[in-house]
């Protein structure tokens, strides 16, 4: 399928395409990129092809005649070889090396491929003469004699690809759960040879997670679709859904805020560490839906440090014991003082167990059954009578001062203040998260986390005055998918809020300047998700090369991106 570069509608082929823009876009293009002119009417086309498209279907019954091209002046010559054979540069043309389209020069060539072949690496191209046969246009610097018949073929599915490079970037993109094993190539007599590349998945993986193909305010700028009163209505009905009522917000506000003091205080009378507390999530950064989801991070007075210099797992690092030794966590740490994360967590939660039954609080607190995976320890608090029970995430984890090396420097123009960006690169954590490599240290790594600087960002991202509507964008599709989960319970379960705040964070970076109807902004921050979903990849905000979709299963996100596309759909004005 090929994608119109102004609506981006699908069509079957470049010939498809072009009919679509001479009816749909008549006017959005300057005159003088279309040089081949009909000689029965005003149409004018790119392509010598366009135009006998043109002429098969508007002058049937009509003889084609020799076409000619128009150039600026308005004076005429023919599109074909003049009878005495001349050698002209113009009778050389640039062949595409995934399909036929050509051009007359090198530049158009790359223009078509970045429209049209997104997803494969630029080629070096080859000339055409007019009898067919085909010459290099720049000396190849290695000597390699490659062949269109020769193909790079995945492992792991049907694709083939004729680069190595293309191949990667595959799969990147669609194998990130699996290493590269090599590839297999094949020739046009059918047989196959394996070949081994190390350094293919880094590759694949520099190369792959970026930002989407075009930024968001280019998005916005070329969306020439109506914005109807039937889109407008369903998003002012959706802010309406997310708004809550002061008096909710507040009772829940109180009742954690007692809770949290409660169970702070306990856990420090039980344990001879010091224990801390700081509060992360929708609630706390002002983009809750509901007033009943609460994340609460704790962790202990103790200095610990990570071993950053161990890259072999992105996002996933040892953490080692740095004050004297601490008796209450020594089943917790190996002889070399690193830190098991699932020892710790256990330990852990069996101190939040012991608080809860000393605690008031702990009588309407029922703890919830959840994966062995998760880093959480969650409880519903029935904290108001006659109202929904608060769901309240406890998050045993380690503070880490100071920004990880491994991480972005974060410099986000849609923050005005530059006291938040600085408080929120104080400091980290990390939390027992079961990393999903297979790796021989294992049950040793921990997951770097953000949450203080995601909330801090988020928390002030209306602040440049811009727009007000950054964090509604951000709401409306935690709706999207909190509707979702109801409709089909038990089928979205790995991707969460922080998946759509490593999204999310891009799209502010990308944020119109001007002032834009929201309806516009919301449909294609909707069309940017539903290609990440597609592609199976969203590049985290915080680490680069680090793909947050990457072990979300298939299924998954194939729902997510049905229901994505029906939303769009909606703000379309289609249903």
């Amino acid at each position: 399928m090929k994608k119109c570069d102004i609506c981006f509608k699908d069509y079957k082929g470049d010939a498809g395409i072009r009919i679509h823009k001479s009816k749909a876009h008549k006017g959005d293009h300057q005159t003088k990129d279309f040089k081949f002119k009909c000689k029965f009417c005003d149409k004018r086309t790119e392509t010598e092809t366009g135009l006998r498209i043109h002429h098969g279907i508007v002058h049937k019954g009509i003889t084609y005649p020799e076409p000619f091209s128009t150039d600026e002046k308005g004076s005429r010559t023919k599109s074909v070889q003049d009878a005495h054979g001349g050698n002209h540069a113009d009778d050389l043309l640039f062949k595409c090396k995934f399909c036929d389209k050509t051009s007359q020069t090198e530049r158009g060539l790359k223009i078509h491929h970045g429209r049209t072949h997104q997803g494969t690496t630029y080629p070096e191209p080859s000339s055409t003469d007019q009898k067919g046969s085909g010459t290099k246009s720049v000396p190849d610097a290695h000597g390699d004699n490659h062949t269109d018949d020769l193909q790079f073929k995945c492992k792991f599915c049907d694709k083939t690809f004729q680069t190595e490079r293309g191949l990667k970037i595959h799969h990147g993109r669609v194998h990130q759960d699996k290493d590269f094993p090599g590839h297999c190539y094949k020739n046009s007599t059918g047989s196959t040879a394996a070949t081994k590349d190390p350094y293919a998945k880094s590759v694949a993986k520099e190369e792959l997670l970026r930002s989407p193909s075009v930024p968001l305010d280019m998005m916005v700028k070329i969306d020439k679709a109506t914005v109807t009163d039937q889109a407008i209505d369903r998003l002012s009905d959706q802010l309406e859904e997310c708004k809550m009522s002061k008096k909710d917000s507040s009772a829940a506000s109180e009742a954690m805020n007692s809770f949290t003091d409660s169970f702070l205080t306990e856990l420090n009378k039980i344990s001879k560490l010091k224990w801390f507390f700081f509060n992360s999530g929708s609630f706390y950064d002002k983009t809750r839906n509901s007033p009943d989801e609460f994340d609460l991070m704790i962790y202990p007075d103790v200095q610990v440090s990570v071993d950053f210099d161990d890259k072999s797992v992105l996002g996933f690092y040892k953490v080692k014991m740095v004050s004297t030794r601490v008796p209450e966590l020594d089943g917790t740490v190996t002889r070399n003082d690193y830190i098991r994360p699932e020892a710790y967590k256990t330990y852990v939660f069996e101190l939040f167990d012991r608080v809860l039954q000393k605690i008031r609080e702990g009588r309407r607190v029922t703890k919830r059954v959840k994966s062995r995976n998760s880093p959480a320890y969650t409880i519903d608090y029935k904290a108001i009578p006659g109202k929904k029970a608060i769901d309240v995430d406890l998050v045993p984890c380690f503070k880490i001062e100071g920004w990880p090396p491994v991480a972005k420097r974060l410099d986000p123009k849609w923050i005005s203040y530059d006291s938040v960006v600085h408080n929120a690169m104080k400091s980290c954590d990390v939390v027992c998260k079961k990393c999903p490599h297979d790796h021989p240290d294992n049950n040793l790594l921990w997951r770097l986390s953000f949450a203080k600087a995601e909330k801090m960002l988020m928390k002030h991202a209306n602040s440049s005055g811009d727009s007000t509507f950054k964090k509604d964008a951000y709401r409306f599709i935690k709706l999207y998918i909190c509707n979702m989960k109801d409709q089909f319970p038990g089928k979205i379960q790995k991707f969460s809020s922080y998946c759509i705040k490593q999204f999310i964070f891009t799209e502010f970076d990308n944020w119109p300047k001007k002032p834009t109807e929201e309806v516009i902004i919301q449909r294609n921050i909707l069309k940017h998700l539903i290609e990440g979903l597609e592609e199976r990849c969203i590049p985290n905000y915080f680490l680069q090369n680090d793909n947050v979709l990457q072990f979300i299963p298939t299924d998954e996100l194939n729902l997510l991106c049905r229901g994505m596309k029906m939303e769009y759909e909606k703000l379309l004005g289609n249903k």
